[in-house]
């Protein structure tokens, strides 16, 4: 992974396929906060979003978004007008012209690419969207006759375990639906939850979300030496754009629409380098 040399505002990498990186292939990026929020709504305008992927993008590329939802729903497009209006989660495409673009801060951005059928795309795979990194890659079987074994994953820098912690209920969900590899009990994860009647104890998990989709990948017969998991912790520095570490001192009883503007929104997106 690599800073964005002149004025540090986004980072790049490659996609690894037998443990090597691969010289020509597409690459993918991530924004960091320096360079500011880069919320997507359909019903607003975001100028310094619009200025930031205009430059990205140059005279030959457009971007293809969508508004997510924390969903599963990934479309297969050739034109960015397939997507004009949709929501969803992840973006899959042959076209090199295409510049496929998610948002994240703190979810996981999962970065495809499949050589073969020329398939690549973004994915947002947060708690509630873990699993859409399966229904991308069958979607590209079925769409580009691409190849599972094949597709070459990134998981972009995001939330790590070390920052991370969830509730029971949640730690459950995953273990049942992912593997007990991606839960662990939190250090000092014991807290107090007051109650009606006093109060109670409510234990705390650390979970990985890089553990939950590498054991997805595993079961779908995706090569280890194919994927590859960025160290990142978006929460721990201040780097990058996070929901938990910006919004943590605001009042709990702040409408949830407005908390959404207390925080960095990245872009993350994958590119072909040349046509």
């Amino acid at each position: 992974m690599e800073l964005d040399s002149e004025e540090k505002k986004f980072v790049t990498g490659r996609f690894y396929g037998d443990s090597a990186a691969l010289e020509d292939g597409p690459v993918w990026g991530m924004s960091l906060r320096a360079a500011g929020s880069m919320r997507f709504r359909w019903n607003e305008v975001n100028a310094n979003r619009a200025a930031f992927l205009k430059e990205l993008c140059g005279s030959d590329r457009e971007v293809a978004a969508v508004e997510l939802i924390h969903s599963k729903k990934v479309f297969a497009v050739e034109s960015i007008e397939e997507l004009y209006g949709r929501q969803g989660d992840g973006i899959i495409t042959a076209s090199k012209k295409l510049i496929p673009v998610i948002t994240v801060a703190d979810c996981m951005p999962v970065f495809l690419y499949e050589a073969e059928s020329g398939v690549f795309g973004v994915l947002h795979s947060g708690w509630r969207g873990t699993g859409i990194v399966r229904e991308a890659i069958e979607m590209a079987e079925r769409v580009y006759g691409a190849r599972r074994e094949n597709f070459c994953v990134v998981m972009g820098p995001h939330i790590h375990d070390c920052c991370y912690t969830v509730d029971e209920e949640r730690a459950s969900y995953f273990r049942v639906n992912f593997g007990p590899g991606c839960v662990r009990p939190a250090s000092g994860g014991i807290t107090g939850r007051r109650a009606q009647d006093g109060m109670s104890l409510e234990r705390k998990y650390s979970l990985s979300l890089a553990e939950a989709n590498l054991s997805i990948l595993r079961e779908m017969g995706v090569r280890e030496d194919n994927i590859v998991v960025c160290r990142d912790c978006t929460c721990c520095g201040d780097a990058f754009g996070s929901f938990r570490r910006e919004t943590s001192g605001l009042p709990p009883d702040m409408p949830e629409e407005e908390r959404q503007r207390h925080f960095t929104v990245q872009a993350a997106w994958v590119r072909w380098q040349t046509l």
